[in-house]
């Protein structure tokens, strides 16, 4: 691969975000489908205020995780801005909305937008405004793919993973989680599965359907059911199988699911519905019950083709990083090839987590950087992503492969440093991650296995008080 490839590729992709850098533009999908709609259709889109929130100058200078303090200004900051930034559209949609021309809109904080389902006129009177920044297409995301596989035959087929990461020597500490929550942002959870529902928090601010069609945790996209609770329980899974499947099992968890019961693609608005639940999970700023952190085994990209950098929840994923909430997220399985990193997990903000087999080697469909947002080390570190055993649905148990099965390793990894340590910032946390990582490939870091492969006992050692 020439180095003017590279540089052609790398320009391309800048040139494929799903907004558009002009305030008051079309993105490109959008500006089309418009031209082909018909006076009366109504279309889903985003729209995205000119006003953005600046928060770095609220975090300034708080020592420690201090994660209560953090949300609670960061949240405040964000409320008043998409309240004063809206003020003025509101009205308007809601007058549309009475005469038909609009068939719904939704207001968010955590990014300041709107999402929107109007006629091609409405959409057009509202790229033409000043305080309206970009108008998007709000466009749909396939649930995750959980690879099958069998499971690995040695003397301990079920737990080579748990034992790769050195999590049983960190429960030998005294350390397993306790006192982290931890998000699980994907197809739901089944919560009654035995290695799963005592480490359910329980109340009702810690499961979220924004379909509505389940009250209690529940895991459910048509034929990629079971994706979450296999997840789920690599993270903080018990022993119930006789064999431990969880990095951190003394942590609890809350759950949000993307896809509704028929597997549908989801649409990017209930994706930031979502982000902005998990940042207030109780609509309560005052309370300080949002996840420690969130582990996000997904991704999208444009039409299947190759992967650039998308940024629609990029704001989403600032807003958690700032108010202390650490976003943990799959790199992709669009690998082997370079500049293969999906987003959100190519956002600089991110902890990215690529897949390795058995033998500390990359898995082949594992995504490779460097980063298509910028340039960057991708991934930021590896973990096992193949043949990995763990919970299933109605208390079953399957093996699967993919980065999502990678992800949740790191994200239990999180939560046993947050229950060693918990004043750790995220910066504090990243930078043990990758010092304490097992360098692998021949450089380090590299943009295969980034800092190498993680290492929970080095990483709790390393920060125990």
């Amino acid at each position: 691969m020439t180095k003017k490839f590279i540089a052609s590729l790398f320009a391309l992709m800048l040139t494929h975000t799903t907004y558009p850098s002009l305030a008051g533009e079309l993105s490109p999908s959008l500006s089309e489908k418009l031209l082909n709609a018909h006076s009366t259709d109504h279309l889903s889109v985003i729209i995205r205020m000119k006003e953005q929130a600046n928060l770095k100058p609220l975090t300034l200078g708080i020592t420690g995780r201090s994660k209560a303090f953090r949300s609670r200004r960061v949240m405040e900051a964000l409320k008043i801005k998409a309240s004063h930034s809206q003020r003025n559209l509101i009205p308007i949609l809601k007058k549309e909305k009475a005469r038909g021309s609009v068939s719904r809109y939704t207001p968010f904080w955590i990014f300041n937008g709107i999402a929107l389902k109007a006629t091609p006129k409405v959409i057009q009177k509202i790229v033409s405004r000043d305080d309206v920044d970009s108008v998007s297409e709000d466009f749909l995301i396939p649930p995750p793919e959980l690879l099958p596989s069998t499971s690995v035959r040695a003397e301990s087929p079920y737990t080579w993973n748990i034992e790769k990461v050195r999590a049983p020597e960190v429960w030998s500490m005294g350390v397993d989680g306790s006192g982290v929550v931890v998000g699980i942002f994907d197809t739901g959870v089944d919560y009654t599965h035995p290695d799963l529902i005592d480490q359910y928090r329980g109340g009702n601010n810690s499961w979220f359907d924004p379909h509505g069609e389940h009250n209690t945790p529940y895991d459910g996209a048509g034929e990629y059911s079971g994706h979450g609770t296999h997840v789920a329980g690599i993270i903080l899974g018990g022993n119930a199988s006789g064999k431990s499947i969880g990095v951190a099992p003394g942590a609890q968890w809350i759950a949000s699911r993307i896809w509704n019961d028929a597997g549908e693609e989801a649409p990017s608005s209930e994706v930031h519905r979502i982000f902005q639940w998990f940042m207030d999970p109780d609509g309560n700023p005052e309370t300080n019950d949002a996840p420690d952190v969130v582990n996000c085994s997904w991704g999208f990209k444009l039409l299947d083709t190759f992967p650039f950098c998308l940024l629609d929840f990029h704001d989403d994923i600032t807003a958690w990083r700032e108010a202390g909430i650490i976003p943990v997220c799959s790199a992709g399985n669009s690998g082997p090839w370079f500049f293969t990193g999906e987003s959100p997990a190519n956002y600089p903000e991110t902890i990215s987590v690529g897949a390795t087999d058995p033998s500390d080697s990359i898995a082949f469909f594992s995504s490779q950087g460097p980063s298509n947002c910028d340039l960057s080390i991708f991934p930021d570190i590896s973990a096992p992503g193949m043949y990995i055993f763990s919970s299933f649905l109605a208390g079953n148990y399957e093996s699967g492969s993919g980065t999502s099965q990678a992800a949740p390793h790191v994200t239990g990894t999180i939560a046993l440093l947050l229950s060693a340590n918990p004043e750790l910032s995220i910066d504090d946390i990243e930078s043990t991650l990758k010092e304490t990582a097992t360098p692998l490939g021949f450089f380090h870091p590299n943009i295969t296995y980034g800092w190498g492969l993680v290492d929970a006992f080095e990483a709790v050692s390393a920060v125990m008080p």
